[in-house]
């Protein structure tokens, strides 16, 4: 029993003794337990920090993505788009114009212009205030109305100097911005401007040769060389100016032309303008007189009268005209001005201008030769050179004999300058009529003689010794100074007001001519529009007491320029038959 019990206890020991391990491991695998799951919440934790953080950079991504989008890719967009659209792409630099002796006329200055993306502006009544004051040309409401605009790209300010840009930088506005840019110049400002035309803001042609010539000089960056020399033109548009102001005039035109080239030498239109300041010009003075404007040109159309007389076989030089009494036009009477009340030879009809002598030859080669021989001559044509501004003739559509009778005479047909300069040239250059140009050409440029000449060489020598007499005793002496051999005709055309004539005594005054005599290189255009009488013209406003004083001075100083030289010995005198050399003063009608 005692072994039992003691057996018994002793097995009860030992199950002690085993469960001990069995609960301190139980224990152990408790605790590990716990640790496991603090673990597993951690990590969960740090697998939602994780996304979470993820969720916020991808947030950021996206949002900045928005901003480059609307900031960069579509504001350079809309710049670009805005930029075609209002300036037709941003002005790039011009092709260089030059004179036919190489001087600068048109060239272009790198620049910089102010502009804005309004999308980017925080403030923009604040930036516009600011602005504003330094740009007051612009105004604080403009301002104000071009930032606030829904546009990517618009210009504030264009051209503006190097110490307003580094105002404006220092101003430091954001989306205010300064961009380079391109502005046209024009060295010699007023002296070519009819010639050269000008350019807008954005460096677009608009008149003259910088629009005929647009895409050329836009897209070939080589020089245009120009027929026009510099010194020459600066000559006519001083003495031109002179006698505008010294005979009170509205205005005035004149040109002068290589006789074989056809080259424009100089072309001269007052009043003028600065092309440097296109938007700040009188619409007046951006007219060009010389190709735009037409006018009756009076009596120097009788050189074209006599020519087409004598081709015709109907006059010559022993004709002899009845100029006693005046003729009747209607209920009008043409008479001469202090006329010679005389019988007239054809050299007297030419140089004492006579308006009955000149109806009573077209009356004599009538209507239809009248007509055939003025659109042989171009006259029904406009006169064209490389300017967009080309006035077209005015001819009657009814071509009657009261017509003829006015066009022997130089009214009732309306042409520009420019058509009556190459006509009267192509008369008295045995026949070859020029094509003006104003791009320049060597000598081996001449142009060749026409196998079609509009005249004879025997009228046109004729034509030209009537001028060189006229010029040297008649109307037109005082175009004939310095001994550079001038012929010259002079013109005087009552302006018609209202379809009358002479009712305001208004008056265009021409003097057409050439020189030297015995071998004619240049011919000249001078027209003074309704100059006045003078104390040293002794009351009489004739186009021989100014428009030929004008070319004389002219022809003068430009003469040796152009490499013509004073003739050495006293000239032969110059004659013709039927013509009796006199001291002319002050009789004829121009």
């Amino acid at each position: 029993m005692l072994r039992l019990i003691r057996s018994q206890t002793r097995t009860n020991a030992m199950k002690q003794l085993m469960k001990r391990p069995l609960i301190r491991l139980a224990k152990h695998l408790s605790k590990w337990q716990d640790v496991i799951h603090q673990h597993s919440v951690l990590e969960t934790a740090r697998q939602r920090l994780a996304l979470a953080m993820g969720l916020v950079v991808i947030g950021f991504v996206v949002i900045g993505g928005r901003l480059v989008d609307v900031m960069v890719i579509r504001s350079g967009a809309n710049q670009q788009t805005d930029l075609e659209t209002a300036s037709d792409g941003l002005s790039i630099p011009r092709a260089d114009i030059l004179d036919r002796n190489g001087e600068v006329l048109a060239t272009h200055l790198v620049t910089a212009s102010v502009y804005a993306n309004p999308k980017v502006i925080l403030n923009p009544r604040e930036a516009a205030l600011k602005l504003s004051k330094l740009l007051p040309h612009v105004g604080y409401t403009v301002l104000l109305q071009r930032l606030t605009s829904q546009k990517g790209f618009i210009w504030l300010a264009r051209h503006v100097p190097p110490k307003l840009q580094q105002e404006i930088n220092h101003l430091g506005v954001p989306g205010v911005y300064l961009k380079k840019d391109y502005k046209r110049v024009y060295p010699y400002g007023q002296l070519v401007s009819h010639v050269l035309g000008y350019c807008g803001i954005d460096n677009n042609g608009l008149s003259g040769v910088e629009k005929f010539f647009d895409v050329k000089l836009q897209n070939d960056k080589s020089a245009l060389k120009l027929s026009v020399d510099v010194r020459i033109q600066h000559i006519v548009h001083d003495e031109l100016t002179k006698a505008i102001s010294e005979f009170r005039a509205v205005g005035g035109n004149a040109m002068v032309m290589d006789l074989k080239t056809g080259e424009v030498v100089a072309m001269v239109s007052l009043p003028d303008f600065d092309p440097n300041l296109p938007n700040q010009n009188d619409q007046k003075a951006t007219f060009n007189r010389n190709t735009l404007g037409v006018y009756e040109p009076g009596s120097i159309f009788k050189v074209l009268n006599v020519a087409i007389a004598l081709e015709s076989g109907t006059a010559s030089l022993r004709s002899v005209y009845d100029a006693t009494s005046g003729v009747k036009i209607g209920r009008f009477t043409v008479t001469d001005f202090r006329g010679k009340n005389r019988e007239l030879s054809l050299a007297e009809a030419f140089i004492y201008s006579s308006n009955i002598a000149a109806i009573k030859m077209a009356q004599q080669f009538g209507t239809q030769t009248q007509k055939m021989y003025m659109d042989k001559f171009g006259i029904f044509k406009p006169t064209t050179v490389e300017v967009p501004e080309i006035g077209q003739p005015l001819v009657p559509v009814a071509w009657s004999s009261a017509t003829t009778m006015t066009v022997s005479y130089g009214y009732g047909v309306s042409v520009t300058p420019l058509q009556a300069l190459t006509t009267i040239a192509g008369v008295i250059n045995n026949g070859h009529r020029p094509k003006p140009t104003l791009i320049y050409k060597d000598k081996l440029s001449e142009i060749p003689p026409s196998s079609d000449p509009i005249v004879s060489e025997k009228t046109s020598q004729t034509i030209r010794t009537f001028m060189r007499i006229n010029a040297k005793e008649g109307p037109g002496k005082r175009a004939d100074q310095g001994k550079f051999k001038v012929f010259a005709k002079t013109g005087t055309a009552y302006q018609a007001k209202h379809g009358n004539y002479g009712a305001v005594k208004t008056r265009t005054n021409s003097c057409v001519g050439g020189f030297p005599y015995d071998n004619p290189r240049y011919v000249f255009l001078v027209v003074l529009d309704d100059p006045q009488p003078t104390k040293t013209t002794y009351g009489f406003a004739a186009a021989g007491w100014n428009a030929a004083p004008t070319a004389g001075k002219m022809v003068a100083r430009m003469a040796p320029i152009l490499g013509v030289q004073p003739a050495e010995e006293d000239e032969e005198e110059t004659t013709a038959p039927g013509w009796t050399s006199v001291k002319h003063t002050n009789g004829g009608n121009d």
